[in-house]
């Protein structure tokens, strides 16, 4: 799980922000919004439009594309709009895998990894400066690696060349990166890393899962539809055939018995809960991280909370990280004042995180209410 984000000099950040999912003091939800290790299930990001929400994802992409996605990552697409100084971009990760904190940290000046230092249970395994790195491998072999390119990551090249065999503790911390997922709602592309960089649909996960775990799912949040995967449908005075022959989503009405319709002829709503809803259930079965920018577009606000609901009631150490502009998820009956931060834009200092638990707002408050009248910033 992730435990800690630091980011400086990254996109709209100019100034050092963190994201921390160590629970607090809060009693609420206890048993549902976190992991037996006291880590939180995910946050929640709001705020004005263009404060840098986006950008907050963006840093947890970055580890993606970084380290399982891409051998060369452009990191020009990640340099500070607002860094007069012209420092470098720092970035610094914490999980928790297997039991043992992993510590990640990046420097990239210009568009060159400068700097990476990996370390298990606060011993450093890797450390890189420039061109050169050393891996310090079982039994404290040291591994010299030269000739790394400046857009090119040390870790990523041992973890492929070795597969960490002599480290299980890294090895699921990759493999705990290659199951997540990154949803961008805008865009309406999703990408996970398997074994390479791919977008992937709702056909992807239906094929390899079919219709049962995600009509229980319907099932369990009281949704008046369920689904079928096919590439022919015929019901009374409904026919659909599929394109090219290939299997297709239907939505069946429970209360309209005899009715379905393609997925392409439904509500903007529906075909996002059929294009996001299937990796959020992935990602639970998989504990591992799904990633959405632009949460519940086309949502209804309960339907929003529903699924946020019962990913957090359900998922063991899996996490959720979302951005929305719904501000009916500000609440205590769904999330924890520590999940929930907002996020500002100020001048040229650039954007500024804040964790509504810093407030100290009692869990009887209306939080949103609070948001709405400044309490907590992000307006």
């Amino acid at each position: 799980m992730l435990v800690k984000l630091s980011i400086k000099n990254f996109k709209s950040f100019m100034e050092k922000a963190e994201v921390d999912l160590n629970a607090t003091g809060y009693e609420i939800l206890n048993d549902t919004n976190k992991s037996k290790e006291n880590i939180l299930k995910g946050a929640l990001f709001v705020g004005e439009n263009a404060t840098g929400k986006s950008t907050v994802l963006s840093a947890i992409k970055f580890l993606l594309e970084l380290l399982v996605w891409q051998v060369n990552l452009d990191t020009r697409n990640y340099v500070c709009l607002f860094n007069e100084s012209k420092l470098g971009m720092e970035l610094e990760y914490e999980f928790l895998i297997n039991g043992a904190k992993i510590n990640y940290f990046i420097e990239v000046i210009g568009d060159k990894i400068f700097k990476e230092i990996l370390k298990v249970k606060n011993e450093i395994v890797l450390n890189r400066m420039g061109t050169t790195a050393e891996y310090i491998g079982k039994n404290k072999n040291i591994v010299e690696i030269n000739n790394l390119q400046y857009n090119q990551s040390a870790i990523r090249k041992v973890y492929f060349e070795t597969k960490f065999i002599d480290n299980i503790t890294l090895k699921l911390w990759f493999e705990f990166m290659e199951k997540s997922v990154y949803i961008d709602q805008s865009k309406k592309t999703i990408n996970r890393a398997v074994g390479s960089s791919s977008q992937l649909t709702y056909c992807d996960y239906f094929d390899k899962n079919g219709t049962e775990e995600f009509n229980k799912f319907l099932e369990d949040i009281n949704y008046n539809q369920n689904i079928v995967y096919t590439e022919k449908y015929k019901i009374d005075k409904v026919q659909f055939l599929s394109k090219e022959n290939k299997k297709d989503v239907v939505l069946e009405r429970k209360d309209f018995k005899g009715f379905g319709l393609p997925i392409e002829f439904e509500s903007i709503g529906n075909q996002t809960l059929i294009n996001v809803v299937p990796f959020i259930i992935d990602a639970m079965k998989d504990n591992a991280m799904v990633l959405i920018d632009e949460f519940g577009s086309g949502f209804h606000n309960t339907l929003e909370e529903k699924i946020i609901k019962y990913f957090m009631k359900n998922s063991k150490s899996a996490q959720i990280f979302i951005v929305s502009h719904s501000t009916n998820l500000l609440t205590n009956r769904l999330l924890r004042p520590d999940q929930i931060y907002t996020v500002d834009f100020i001048d040229k200092k650039g954007s500024k995180l804040n964790r509504v638990s810093d407030s100290k707002p009692r869990e009887a408050q209306n939080l949103e209410k609070m948001y709405l009248s400044g309490v907590f910033n992000g307006i």
